[in-house]
């Protein structure tokens, strides 16, 4: 009986983590100034390279390795194309879509989303990626 008593009082553990999920969510968007890539224009997303993506928003994040983001400001490479696309790095629901956009562009511009994951993954910075891009892809167009 005492027992049962007892565990009426306690606080059921989803509302626990819900409560410190929020809290934890408060505290980065409080911390953490997420550049806004919304506000480009579709116009100039369609003309940006994605060496050009990565060389010049690469230097609004931290690089971080084996994931899309740290939830603090760090971003892979794929994560920062996904970031160029509209995702805050946060917002798990709106993820898929803005990896999709940012797949699409990879198809498009003939670059392997496995190869910038390596390149990322293997230590390469930012910068070694775009110019690793700028060197094969020239080189790829050149030789058509």
């Amino acid at each position: 009986m005492a027992k049962r008593q007892i565990l009426k009082q306690e606080t059921p553990v989803s509302q626990v983590l819900n409560r410190y999920k929020n809290e934890l969510t408060k505290n980065i968007e409080r911390q953490i100034p997420i550049p806004n890539f919304s506000l480009i224009s579709e116009e100039s997303k369609q003309e940006a390279s994605i060496s050009q993506i990565i060389r010049t928003y690469g230097k609004y994040f931290k690089q971080i390795r084996q994931r899309y983001t740290d939830g603090v400001g760090g971003r892979c490479v794929m994560g920062l194309i996904m970031s160029y696309y509209g995702w805050d790095g946060k917002c798990i629901t709106n993820a898929e879509r803005k990896l999709y956009a940012a797949l699409v562009a990879l198809r498009r511009a003939g670059i392997s989303k496995e190869l910038l994951i390596e390149l990322n993954d293997s230590g390469a910075t930012f910068d070694d990626i775009a110019d690793y891009l700028d060197k094969n892809l020239g080189l790829a167009s050149s030789n058509r």
